[in-house]
């Protein structure tokens, strides 16, 4: 089974339970706080993807790290991930309960990358843009600086990318000059 149908299974599964308990923002803000652990510890990534470490000290290593600091749920959650070996798919799954935590939010959940910090006008021109072209009343932006792109912005969206960036448009005459 791929990796995107593991995490929509589980994440469909663990989503349903915390709207059944109420503790749907709680579990947000579990996962987030599981998924940036993740992302900065590439040892506890190691161990949920190492098929040589036994499932029991992995469920003993997941306990020491985030009993008392996640919901019940979150942490009984991550036991069944374990027991059944699917640990490796945490981050998954966690993508996929964004997903469907954003879609019943109303939340359009956009990347914006800048060559500079973007400034607050800017900011909101590109909220009320993606409200527009997305319906969603409420819109999530992550910011990223990346000084290759010059100058302008590129906007990921919804699976679409709208590149306005002054990289994008020198290549772009670069292809044309060439063609000449």
């Amino acid at each position: 089974m791929s990796a995107e149908k593991v995490g929509k299974r589980y994440a469909k599964a663990l989503f349903d339970e915390a709207v059944s308990t109420g503790s749907l923002d709680a579990i947000y803000a579990d996962l987030e706080l599981i998924n940036a652990t993740l992302i900065s510890s590439k040892e506890l990534k190691a161990v949920f993807k190492s098929p040589v470490i036994p499932s029991h000290k992995k469920a003993v290593i997941t306990t020491q790290i985030f009993n008392g600091k996640v919901n019940q749920l979150t942490e009984n959650f991550l036991q069944l991930l374990v027991q059944h070996n699917r640990e490796g798919y945490v981050q998954d799954v966690i993508a996929a309960f964004v997903k469907q935590y954003n879609e019943s939010k109303g939340i359009s959940e956009v990347t914006v990358t800048t060559a500079s910090e973007l400034d607050a006008a800017n900011e909101q021109k590109i909220i009320s843009f993606i409200k527009e072209k997305s319906g969603y009343p409420n819109v999530k932006i992550n910011k990223k600086t990346d000084a290759d792109i010059i100058g302008g912005f590129i906007v990921d969206f919804g699976g679409k990318l709208y590149d306005n960036s002054v990289r994008y448009k020198l290549s772009k005459i670069k292809k044309e000059i060439s063609l000449n």
